[in-house]
């Protein structure tokens, strides 16, 4: 797959954005349903690069590289002021709180439920 797409996967878990290859590359949304909600940006089917991470009240932006947490920033301020040019358009869904982020999963998932890919993986 390339470009735009949503993938199911077991237990719930979810991918909302853009692939190259097959792979999660560039802006996306990944839910666990037990353990949060990852916003940011991918690179090669992993977290690369800035995002924000929820779980119940806990609220944490980062920098990941290869799938792992390189920085923590303090506080959204300083977070947003890291971002360039080109991820600033993201600023909206990285000041989303928790219940906009899942009423906008919930969204996706109603557009057109036939068009979603479901996978065991």
């Amino acid at each position: 797959m390339n470009g735009y797409g949503e993938f199911r996967m077991a237990e719930g878990k979810k991918y909302i954005g853009f692939y190259k290859e097959d792979k999660r590359e560039g802006f996306g949304i990944y839910y666990w349903p037990n353990n949060g909600i990852f916003i940011g940006l991918w690179k090669e089917g992993k977290q690369n690069g800035v995002g924000k991470y929820i779980k119940d009240d806990l609220v944490k932006y980062g920098i990941w590289k290869s799938g792992k947490k390189e920085k923590f920033f303090e506080n959204e301020d300083e977070f947003l002021n890291s971002l360039d040019s080109k991820n600033k358009r993201y600023i909206s869904f990285f000041q989303s709180d928790i219940n906009k982020i899942k009423k906008y999963l919930d969204l996706v998932d109603n557009i057109d439920e036939e068009e979603s890919y479901e996978s065991d993986k």
